[in-house]
């Protein structure tokens, strides 16, 4: 009977040890907990293209950092925990070396003057426990800048920005490295225009007037943008479209041409545009021809208050005094009640 006892209490107790090893080793509902290197995000578009740094973020907390806890001479997997991700929606340029649209693996090559950055075609790994050169899509080094002030956490930042490019700063404890992005933001922009135009954008002027306006803006593909601006008129003829037309004209050197179609914007032009394009020629000190462009806005609109006004900043500018002054009495007589004090100090400075 003891004997009996004793082997099932020796029974139970074997269920209880297997029962709390069972819990123990239970890890397919484990709880989340904060990272100590969190996650971070960055994005820049530039033109059509975004680009994108997804890594996540050790601090310093008071460790030396390079050379020490980050070893110079070895791959170090620039972040924390999983792979730092880079994407680009396109083809780009870095550090004067190209880099097809995808996503990558950044690692580091660190020594004490210089960063390699390691772009690698596997960037689902973690670290770079599992890094191999042979899956290298670029190599770049750059030289290392010494910071003066001390940041805790490592970080990813834009720097400088402009339209066909941009600047990516590592930064982590006393020490930075920069790297230089550019894109053909000039082809990109155009192909990616010439499909628009292929959509519901076809059947509207104002698509094809945008169009050959961002050409002539930047000086870029000016026989085709001539083309587009000429597809908008056909659609309806108005003063943006006649307007980008003269200056595409000019950039091919064809001042006749593009006197005549600015004639044309000022005729089938309405007073708001047309005063518009007079400010435009005051900035440009052109006062004669903002004199005479103001002069037509009234014809087609007497009482349009900012169109005399301007006019007479455009008389006054010629030293036409008298009519500066007359200008201006029109501006006070059609103007909003919260317009005729800055009037009438106008009115003051031609006396």
């Amino acid at each position: 009977m003891k004997n009996s006892k004793f082997y099932l209490a020796a029974l139970v107790f074997s269920f209880l040890i297997v029962d709390v090893g069972a819990q123990h080793f239970n890890i397919h509902n484990p709880i989340t907990l904060p990272d100590k290197s969190q996650q971070s995000i960055i994005t820049q578009r530039i033109g059509y293209t975004d680009i994108t740094v997804n890594y996540h973020s050790p601090g310093a907390r008071g460790r030396v950092v390079w050379g020490k806890m980050v070893p110079y001479g070895k791959v170090w997997r620039a972040g924390a925990n999983e792979n730092t991700v880079f994407t680009i929606t396109d083809d780009v340029e870095i550090e004067g070396q190209k880099l097809a649209a995808g996503s990558y693996g950044i690692h580091l090559l660190p020594e004490a003057n210089q960063w390699t950055f390691i772009f690698s075609k596997n960037h689902t790994s973690w670290g770079s426990y599992f890094y191999e050169e042979d899956e290298d899509a670029l190599r770049v080094t750059v030289p290392v800048q010494n910071t003066s002030e001390m940041r805790e956490w490592m970080s990813f930042d834009f720097k400088k920005r402009d339209r066909g490019g941009v600047s990516i700063v590592l930064s982590w404890a006393d020490k930075s490295a920069e790297l230089n992005l550019t894109l053909n933001i000039n082809e990109l922009a155009l192909d990616n225009i010439r499909k628009q135009l292929r959509s519901d954008a076809y059947w509207e002027w104002f698509s094809w007037c945008q169009a050959a306006d961002y050409c002539a803006e930047y000086e870029i593909n000016t026989k085709e943008a001539l083309e587009w601006v000429n597809k908008s008129i056909q659609f309806q003829e108005n003063f943006s479209n006649w307007d980008v037309k003269a200056k595409l004209l000019k950039q091919l050197g064809d001042a006749a041409a593009a006197e005549k179609a600015i004639e044309r914007a000022i005729e089938v032009g309405s007073d708001v545009y047309l005063e518009r394009y007079g400010r435009r020629l005051l900035k440009e000190k052109n006062y004669d021809k903002a004199e005479y462009v103001f002069g037509q806005a009234i014809k087609k609109n007497s009482s349009y208050w900012r169109a005399h006004f301007n006019r007479g900043n455009a008389l006054k500018a010629l030293e036409r005094k008298k009519e500066a002054r007359k200008a201006f009495e029109l501006a006070l007589k059609y103007g909003p009640e919260d317009k005729k004090v800055q009037i009438q100090k106008s009115i003051e400075s031609v006396q």
